[in-house]
């Protein structure tokens, strides 16, 4: 399990093991006035690895687009000096410098040049041996790698917090939360919908039960056909599909491809459940990242959802 920063700044963050007793925290004031005396500030990364910075981090290299997003979250987004392909959110992100048109293909000699004093990295892309390098070159590496919604929060913090922003995301934090809190509240006694979420068509492909849409498909009372499989990203064949019978088919958003071409592809399958009962769901792309966007879609997603579980029991 994952743990948490050492202290709490700001009123929140103080980890996994004290949050029953984040209004007892009484090092607020304290943690304020190390950082104005510029002592070390040290949080615990997603892979249980002290990371400390002698002060604030003032060039900020980003190795995902779900890092990069984050960290314009949580008040970065002016310390961020590079990232890679598809780092496209907020706008403002596509203007960075880039050091890999892929997570596994990161250019050395790019990250040398950006001279960065903190590397925010996600070892799930595959770039394990790269990050290695970087970190063999003096660099000082976070990792993130959430596995739920209050790992995003968490991570957002934690990177305000490396980044000396923690003062300008208190209020985002604390909404990200009661959204969370409020989603659950509402939908998570409905009964359970079984889903098929659709990744990509050609060919079928979707997601496991370790994969934190599963989370959402679970806050939503719903439940994913395919959790039980072992790869994160399984290829299905139809007949798979045909033979789960899922209630609702789920299906990101494709640009200039309207959903009505997708559901005119699955209707040629009658006997499906999603078929009969209109069961499709559309998401936004955004969906796909670990970020405030992603939290913030839950509810959307849980209302589509919910129209589903009406007809059918209508």
């Amino acid at each position: 399990m994952r743990r948490r920063a050492r202290g709490c700044w700001f009123g929140f963050g103080c980890g996994r093991r004290l949050k029953l007793a984040r209004l007892a925290c009484g090092v607020v004031g304290l943690f304020a006035v190390q950082q104005i005396s510029g002592a070390p500030i040290t949080v615990t990364d997603d892979f249980n690895r002290s990371v400390t910075l002698a002060k604030p981090a003032e060039r900020i290299l980003s190795l995902s687009p779900h890092n990069t997003e984050n960290l314009f979250s949580a008040g970065a987004g002016s310390k961020v000096v590079g990232g890679v392909e598809h780092s496209d959110y907020p706008p403002a992100a596509a203007r960075l410098a880039s050091v890999g048109n892929s997570y596994a293909r990161i250019n050395l000699e790019a990250v040398l040049a950006l001279a960065p004093d903190l590397v925010v990295a996600w070892e799930t892309a595959g770039n394990r041996e790269t990050l290695q390098k970087i970190a063999q070159l003096g660099f000082q590496l976070y990792y993130s790698e959430p596995r739920n919604f209050a790992d995003i929060i968490e991570n957002i913090e934690e990177l305000a917090l490396l980044a000396g922003s923690s003062a300008l995301i208190h209020p985002p934090a604390a909404h990200l939360r009661e959204e969370l809190a409020q989603v659950r509240a509402q939908f998570g006694g409905k009964s359970t919908q079984t889903v098929f979420y659709q990744v990509w068509r050609e060919p079928l492909m979707t997601i496991n039960g370790a994969h934190l849409l599963s989370r959402a498909l679970e806050l939503c009372g719903a439940r994913n056909a395919f959790a039980h499989l072992p790869i994160i990203a399984p290829q299905l064949s139809l007949e798979a599909i045909l033979q789960a019978d899922p209630d609702i088919i789920i299906t990101a958003r494709v640009p200039g491809q309207p959903p009505q071409q997708q559901r005119a592809w699955w209707k040629k399958w009658a006997s499906l459940s999603a078929v009969q009962h209109d069961g499709f769901v559309w998401v936004d792309g955004a969906m796909h990242r670990n970020t405030a966007r992603m939290i913030m879609g839950l509810r959307n997603l849980c209302e589509q959802i919910d129209q589903v579980r009406q007809r059918r029991e209508n």
